[in-house]
């Protein structure tokens, strides 16, 4: 049973907790004269009657009732309530109402309304000692369990007389009154701090603390959204207002192009671009994105798990990336264990990924979010494919999650049958209309029917008309905001903390590539057969007559091009879910491409080997090089670079598109510019003789001819007629110099491609689905 609970702290920084529901009546008077009120407070600054609430439906309404001194609305930025312009005001699950001057926080006297099926008492500590500890290890002052809470979060204490509060860089930062702390802050009596989701109440010398997080709350405000412009522009969002409190299991339904996923994607603060309001706790969460997204999960509709990996591995890996960087191994290890048994998998935990059944991997991807012990839990379909056994139990798993985990569960689904397990069901119409919010029961009888999906057919034939129903059926129009333009406040992270991620993103990747046998088999058998091949049609007299030399070593180049393009033209694209995800939760794509980068490098230089020795090898052809008595070496060192030139061209293209196929369509396109513009196969003047310079293969043969000495060697009609003799080549000349700088132009693109392509997946924030 859900408990309105008001917790009321007095000017003298005491604290009394109230519940609501002991009063058994709709309407409560709140001030100082106790012959009248209900909720008595005897400080001086509250009037005689200070206010009236008004208790219905599970709801709290609010008024003011001219009050001398005043009633706010939140704390920092918060607005004065008048009665004859405001009248009744809704106020939400972790709304905070101030009475009193909000300058002067000694003079002010603070509500705190929440909603709850457990309640905790306050805890306090005084701030007894020069400098107290708030964090998650049991050696603080405060301890806060939670793997996002840091081990050493932030500290309390006294400079010059007044209180102050520091971050200890800690990776989730810490709010005081919804503002960020940068640094230090100086406290001001009845501040409140927000750690995740942990709410604490400095007062006078001391602090109310609760060791339970509290449930996460949404208030959605007015929230619309538009694409496309002029003629064109379409409303897929229109004015929704709703609230969810704290451990609610809630469902968004609705038919096809109906602003579901929209609807969700917009209240998670993934996608930002929206005009209206949506508070968490009562904090404004597209402003605070940056803090708040670590109280946040998001399961989309495809799984974020890697197939080669077993279930604890990917685990391991999630934590080591999503949790912060001090947590210890044993920390980790502890909370992979929870997580499993949060979702039935213990006895998968060393079971590959691809040998789990679809409902599983649907768990597997929930558990990887539940690492960080989120409180806001958002799923996009998570029942679409399963049997109606799987999806029942999947449903009874995220019912309790809610009820026993503390979190607040949102998704998305078509499906209708287990929908009685949810608390709320919000039902959207076409054009992203808002036509119900409530539970099942409510549904049934809002819209008189026995069915759910005849409420589906009744939406979709009116939904202008359902929608105008639901708004004239609400007692009063929710306060809505209207969104200008949001600037996300950026989180400082350390180079250690970079390099950490960067580690266990290379240690990752080369698990999966290893565990990828039969695809590295291939990769590394494709240089053996492609040097056999190009052995089978070698001219017995390469290395000696030009025309043939000139063509192998065409050859060679793009076979060196062919490799490293399919090294990589798929390794970000089909992980670009899973990428998405990981970025929204603080992945530094810089990181994560060069994780990649480092161990395409090392197979890059084994396949140059393998390709180069082989070859030169079969042909059994030794000769001087620029800088060796044998040019092996630097044969292989140019088709080396070649590969990595190509691997990292391959990046671009797969962080631009995103799908494999779109990356291998591409493929051929990227093949023929190589072709025609090496300088090879053609003569190239004017524009063609430009885009040349911006080839791989220009480079890479000129490096190769040059260092095969091209211009030295004879025609092939030259026996016959000794006074025929080419022209030299400024392509090819056999300089170390020229072979240098060839060599660096390739390193360049290669340099360039990287940084392209770490650019490009920026985009990935505002992938559809």
């Amino acid at each position: 049973m859900r408990e309105q609970i008001l917790t009321i702290i007095d000017t003298n920084g005491k604290l009394s907790e109230i519940s609501l529901g002991q009063y058994q009546k709709q309407k409560l008077v709140l001030g100082r004269d106790e012959s009248i009120c209900d909720i008595v407070m005897t400080d001086a600054i509250v009037s005689k009657i200070q206010g009236t609430m008004l208790l219905e439906n599970g709801r709290l309404m609010y008024q003011d009732e001219d009050s001398r001194n005043g009633t706010f609305l939140g704390l920092g930025s918060g607005r004065r309530l008048l009665a004859k312009q405001d009248g009744m005001v809704e106020v939400y699950d972790k709304d905070i109402l101030c009475i009193g001057n909000l300058q002067q926080s000694r003079n002010r006297v603070l509500l705190l309304y929440s909603v709850s099926e457990k309640r905790e008492v306050w805890k306090w500590k005084p701030l007894s000692r020069e400098v107290i500890t708030i964090g998650r290890d049991s050696s603080n002052d405060i301890c806060l369990p939670g793997p996002g809470i840091s081990r050493v979060h932030c500290r309390i204490g006294s400079i010059q007389g007044a209180c102050v509060l520091e971050d200890s860089g800690s990776v989730n930062g810490v709010l005081v009154n919804g503002e960020r702390v940068t640094g230090r802050r100086k406290l001001q009596d009845k501040d409140v701090i927000q750690i995740l989701g942990f709410q604490l109440l400095f007062c006078q010398n001391g602090i109310y603390y609760k060791t339970a997080p509290e449930g996460i709350s949404l208030q959605v405000r007015d929230v619309t959204k538009e694409v496309g412009k002029g003629s064109k522009k379409k409303r897929i969002l229109n004015h929704v207002s709703c609230e969810i409190e704290g451990n609610e299991f809630v469902a968004i339904i609705g038919g096809s192009g109906a602003g579901k996923t929209t609807l969700m994607n917009a209240i998670s603060g993934f996608e930002p671009d929206f005009a209206g309001k949506v508070y968490c706790n009562g904090t404004d969460l597209v402003e605070h994105f940056q803090m708040l997204k670590n109280m946040i999960g998001f399961v989309p509709q495809q799984d974020i798990i890697y197939e080669n990996l077993t279930l604890k591995k990917m685990l391991y890996y999630a934590a080591k990336i999503r949790m912060p960087k001090d947590t210890r191994a044993s920390e980790i290890e502890k909370r992979i264990l929870e997580v499993l048994q949060m979702v039935d998998l213990v006895e998968h935990q060393k079971t590959y990924i691809r040998k789990l059944s679809g409902g599983q991997k649907k768990r597997a991807s929930i558990a990887v979010e539940l690492l960080a012990d989120p409180k806001l839990f958002f799923l996009d379909e998570p029942t679409s494919g399963l049997d109606p056994g799987t999806e029942k139990n999947l449903m009874i798993s995220l019912k309790k999650l809610a009820r026993q985990q503390n979190k607040t569960i949102i998704m998305v689904t078509h499906t209708t049958a287990n929908l009685h397990l949810c608390d709320k069901i919000i039902f959207m119409g076409p054009g992203g209309r808002f036509c119900f919010c409530g539970n099942v029961e409510e549904a049934k009888a809002f819209y008189q029917t026995d069915d759910l999906v005849n409420i589906y057919n009744m939406i979709a034939e009116d939904p202008e008309a359902c929608e105008r129903k639901y708004r004239n059926a609400r007692q009063r129009e929710k306060n809505s905001g209207t969104a200008g333009e949001r600037k996300p406040i950026p989180v400082k992270r350390s180079k250690n903390a970079r390099f950490q991620q960067f580690l266990v993103l290379a240690q990752r990747y080369g698990e999966l590539m290893f565990h990828d046998t039969q695809r590295l088999l291939v990769l590394l058998l494709q240089p053996c057969l492609i040097a056999a091949l190009l052995y089978v049609v070698a001219d017995k007299d390469i290395f000696k007559i030009y025309e043939s030399t000139k063509s192998m070593l065409f050859a060679l180049s793009c076979s060196g091009i062919w490799i490293g393009l399919f090294n990589s033209i798929q390794e970000i694209c089909k992980e670009r879910t899973i990428v998405k995800r990981e970025y929204m939760a603080n992945l530094r794509l810089p990181g994560y491409v060069m994780s990649k980068f480092v161990f395409q490098f090392a197979l890059g230089g084994i396949q140059a080997a393998a390709l180069t020795m082989i070859f030169l090898g079969l042909i059994g052809k030794k000769r001087a090089g620029i800088f060796f008595n044998n040019f092996t070496m630097e044969m292989f060192l140019t088709v080396w670079l070649t590969v990595l030139a190509a691997i990292a061209l391959g990046f671009v293209l797969s962080a631009m598109v995103r799908s494999g196929d779109k990356a291998m369509a591409a493929a051929p396109f990227v093949l023929i510019i190589q072709l025609l513009f090496s300088g090879i196969l053609f003569q190239l003047k004017g524009a063609g003789k430009l885009i040349s310079y911006f080839t791989v293969s220009r480079w890479s043969v000129e490096a190769l001819g040059s260092i095969a000495k091209l211009n030295r060697l004879d025609l092939k009609l030259q026996k016959d007629y000794p006074m025929l003799e080419h022209e030299a080549e400024a392509f090819f000349k056999a300089a170390k110099g020229h072979v240098v700088q060839c060599w660096g132009i390739l390193l360049l693109m290669t340099v360039v491609c990287l940084v392209v392509s770490m650019i490009s997946l920026r985009r990935i924030a505002k992938d559809r689905r």
